[in-house]
């Protein structure tokens, strides 16, 4: 359950960050093979923030879809777009495809304050 050592790091940082718990929520973003389960990362989340100044804190998940480029026509897409009977091959000049980095990923984007008037 490597979910609740990374909720106990995204609670670190909203400590170092938001040190009065003035924080409203956090956005993490996940990449698709960072094998993180959302709903046990939220549950976790819960635990470890539970009876501290962060305990309303919202935790909000944005997941990383895989996205292929082709290094010879420029051209980007997500796994959806690709032919099922040549997955790793360009749709548009049959290159080989090559899997953009940070799937495994995890990263904190963001962390919402509350102003100094306290809304």
């Amino acid at each position: 359950m490597h979910e609740l050592s990374i909720a106990n790091e995204i609670f670190k940082i909203l400590q170092a960050h938001a040190p009065q718990g003035n924080a409203i929520a956090i956005g993490i973003r996940l990449g698709a093979w960072s094998c993180v389960g959302e709903q046990s990362l939220q549950n976790s989340f819960r635990w470890v923030t539970d009876q501290t100044p962060f305990c309303n804190v919202r935790l909000d998940i944005e997941r990383i879809e895989e996205v292929w480029i082709c290094k010879t026509c420029q051209q980007s897409f997500d796994q959806s777009k690709q032919s099922e009977s040549d997955p790793q091959n360009c749709p548009w000049c049959g290159e080989k495809l090559e899997l953009l980095d940070g799937l495994s990923e995890m990263s904190v984007e963001w962390i919402e304050l509350l102003d100094q008037q306290g809304t």
